[in-house]
C-alpha cells in the first residue's frame, strides 16, 4: 500500500474531492494542513490541492483519476 500526502487546508472543497478521488486506490492518505506550517502554508496557498506520491508532487492542475492510477497501481 503506497502512502500518498494530501497537502490541504480546512474548507477546502477540492481537496475533499481528491481525498475521495486519491481513496479509490490502495493507498493511505496522509493529510497535511498547510496553515499547521508557515512554510507550507506560503509554498502551497496558491496550488492546494497538492499530493505527494513517492517523492513526485502533483498539484491540483495535473490531479485527476488517471494520473493517480499511473502512479498507485
Amino acid at each position: 500500500m503506497k502512502e500518498v500526502v494530501l497537502y490541504s487546508k480546512p474548507g477546502c472543497k477540492l481537496c475533499e474531492e481528491v481525498k475521495q478521488l486519491i481513496e479509490l486506490f490502495d493507498a493511505h492518505v496522509l493529510e497535511v494542513n498547510i496553515e499547521d506550517n508557515p512554510d507550507l502554508l506560503e509554498k502551497y496557498i496558491l496550488e492546494i490541492p497538492v499530493v505527494d506520491i513517492s517523492g513526485e508532487t502533483l498539484d491540483y492542475r495535473s490531479i485527476d483519476y488517471f494520473q493517480l492510477e499511473k502512479r498507485l497501481q
